[in-house]
């Protein structure tokens, strides 16, 4: 019994003289690697990006030439023209060709971004958009309209009470956020949808969202509770530039 306890004490001792290295490898690995993509990220997205590098150790990845899965969270990112957002993007398969700088190919990039009541009616109370309706509905909107987001649609209402309430479908087509109006109500009824098809007409609530990083394109939109949902698809881009 003492001989087997004393195998077991000398095998601890190796397990540990052997783990002690490699965690502190892992550590010191996931704070520099994580602070360089941080630092890219900012430079794209703005912001004080998280980044985390799943559960696989991050040197097995690194000694294998890749990133497999990198996850980005940035609270208050700024891409394409659009109003600050919450966005959290993961690159797949970042191969690395050059380990002192980080530098490499990523395959693909699929990332999601959120945006709340404020930022979407930053996007409506446009000269084009709110501004663009006949001047009885656009004078009773005013130039702050209020907007709530439900699931399924938008809907653009004056700063208090609901004598005018438009709603809108949000809609990602050809790399173009817009937003469809599908019904409006004064007062609480409804109109007709010749109505509603000819207020369309002055409204365009279109925007073209260009030059992202990371060659990301707008692919989705959908209004849930609260929020506005964007989706985002990438491949082939750099990790640096």
């Amino acid at each position: 019994m003492f001989l087997i306890a004393w195998i077991v004490r000398r095998l601890v001792v190796i397990a540990l003289v052997i783990a002690i290295p490699a965690v502190a490898g892992e550590l010191i690995a996931r704070k520099l690697v994580g602070d360089t993509v941080r630092n890219v990220v900012a430079a794209r997205f703005g912001g004080s990006a998280k980044v985390s590098f799943g559960s696989t150790p991050l040197l097995w990845q690194l000694a294998h030439g890749q990133l497999d899965d990198v996850t980005v969270t940035e609270a208050d990112a700024s891409i394409g023209g659009l109003p600050p957002l919450s966005l959290t993007a993961n690159f797949e398969d970042v191969h690395v060709t050059d380990l002192i700088g980080l530098r490499g190919a990523i395959q693909t990039i699929e990332a999601e971004a959120s945006l709340g009541p404020a930022a979407v009616r930053d996007l409506l109370a446009t000269s084009a958009c709110a501004g663009g309706l006949p001047d009885g509905i656009g004078a009773t909107l005013t130039a702050v309209p209020r907007v709530v987001i439900r699931p399924g649609h938008v809907s653009l209402l004056p700063p208090h009470g609901r004598s005018v309430e438009l709603r809108l479908v949000p809609v990602a087509a050809n790399g173009a956020l817009s937003f469809d109006l599908v019904g409006v109500a004064e007062d609480g009824a409804g109109v007709s949808a010749a109505t509603v098809s000819a207020l369309g007409s002055h409204a365009n609530c279109t925007r073209t969202i260009g030059g992202l990083p990371f060659k990301l394109r707008l692919t989705g939109a959908r209004a849930t509770d609260g929020r506005l949902e964007l989706a985002f698809h990438g491949s082939g881009a750099q990790l640096q530039e």
